[in-house]
């Protein structure tokens, strides 16, 4: 049997305004990264309020980005007729790629600001986004975005209300919850690991680019949107760059701990 979803995207109204449970699980989810990020600048005695400051740019860049990229490629006609479109971010549709580069850009911004090493700054942000990007695709699950395609599983899921963004009365990969729990499982990684000696600067963060990029790029398979290159999707050729780049990261990380490593061999050897 599949799990049927009736719930109204919509969790109530203020003045007018719609909260929906997209918006609700946002805001958690800067919390928890919050959390979790700023225990973790604390664990490296990081500059005191970084995190704070982090959380009033951040997210903001990100959630800018990934509204651009989205209204772009999926809403011009909503926008063109009402330019408000653009700033209505808790109505749901946000590109998640958008986002990423903002958000990573920000980060970057920040830290050479404040005269951290900015690969530091992103192995802090790493296990904060994968949780935080795991608690905002249940608000995905809620309100029917970023569905998947039809399927006889048993564990498929059924939209039922009208205002749901996806197909109604139509079992489908419930792709937003394997996303979920990938990502959690990511997050348990990074989380496991960050501790270890062997983790230069730079490694965590691309560590936590590759799992993404890996993880929506077998996802993207179950997505209903059109090939456009070589059989795959525009998500996935944005995965593979994603990928590339955290190569990049990972050999650069890997050579800003060279000469370190060289220098404590031979004292470790006396």
């Amino acid at each position: 049997m599949p799990f049927i979803i009736d719930i109204d995207p919509v969790a109530f109204r203020v003045a007018g305004l719609d909260i929906r449970w997209y918006g609700l699980t946002l805001v958690l989810a800067i919390l928890v990264a919050y959390s979790v990020a700023d225990h973790e600048a604390r664990r490296r005695r990081l500059p005191a309020g970084l995190v704070a400051d982090a959380v009033l740019w951040v997210p903001v860049a990100a959630l800018a980005g990934g509204r651009v990229l989205y209204v772009l490629q999926n809403a011009l006609p909503d926008l063109a007729a009402h330019p408000a479109h653009l700033l209505m971010v808790w109505t749901g549709g946000l590109s998640f790629y958008g986002g990423l580069a903002t958000g990573l850009l920000a980060i970057i911004v920040l830290a050479r600001r404040r005269g951290i090493d900015w690969l530091t700054a992103l192995d802090v942000a790493a296990p904060a986004a994968a949780i935080g990007q795991a608690i905002g695709h249940v608000g995905c699950l809620i309100g029917g975005d970023s569905a998947g395609i039809p399927t006889t599983l048993p564990w498929a899921v059924v939209y039922r209300n009208a205002g749901a963004m996806a197909p109604l009365d139509t079992p489908l990969h419930p792709t937003q919850a394997y996303d979920a729990i990938a990502l959690i499982g990511l997050f348990l990684v990074l989380w496991s690991v960050r501790r270890r000696a062997s983790m230069a600067p730079g490694a965590l963060a691309a560590a936590y680019l590759g799992g993404l990029a890996a993880i929506r790029f077998v996802l993207f398979f179950l997505r209903d949107e059109p090939s456009v290159l070589f059989g795959l999707k525009t998500a996935q050729l944005i995965g593979i760059a994603i990928g590339i780049l955290a190569v990049g990261l990972g050999v650069l990380a890997r050579r800003r701990s060279g000469p370190v490593n060289a220098q404590t061999m031979p004292l470790e050897a006396a």
